[in-house]
């Protein structure tokens, strides 16, 4: 292999590294994001929109707190098993897992860990193949009663 392969691929490396220290240790300054509206059931959400790479994995991190009728919504363009953490969480949420434009499932409740490394935070995944995550204050699934099945309207 000749020197300037190697320096190459050294430089993709570096560059790798640089990228994921930034997601997961970098500046918890708000990416900034789209909004729209979404409804379940009749139920009206302002949401923001994260569907970079970099909007996704800084999520609602050091957020301090989501206004009642407040989300984010993920979206990922294809299905897929995406799974969530509560890295630098300050509230509790609901996960309400969407395929299409149906629920497919949720996590209820899920609260901070604050205590935890980064390798040992719990992480949650859907029941099924998914495309879009909505995150909401936590208990706003039991208190609308959303059900599995139910459509989003968005």
């Amino acid at each position: 292999m000749n020197s300037k392969k190697v320096y190459w691929i050294l430089g993709i490396i570096v560059l790798a590294l640089i990228i994921g220290g930034y997601v997961l240790f970098g500046s918890r300054k708000n990416v900034d994001l789209k909004t729209t509206s979404l409804s379940i059931n009749g139920i009206n959400f302002k949401v923001q929109i994260a569907e970079t790479m970099l909007a996704r994995a800084q999520g609602l991190s050091g957020r301090e707190n989501l206004g009642e009728d407040e989300g984010l919504l993920f979206l990922f363009g294809t299905s897929g098993m995406y799974s969530f953490w509560m890295k630098d969480m300050k509230f509790p949420i609901d996960i309400i897992w969407i395929s299409g434009k149906t629920i497919a499932g949720f996590a209820e409740s899920v609260n901070p860990e604050p205590e935890k490394t980064v390798f040992s935070l719990t992480s949650y995944s859907p029941p099924q193949p998914i495309d879009t995550v909505l995150e909401i204050n936590s208990g706003l699934v039991k208190q609308y009663g959303f059900q599995i099945g139910d459509q989003v309207v968005f």
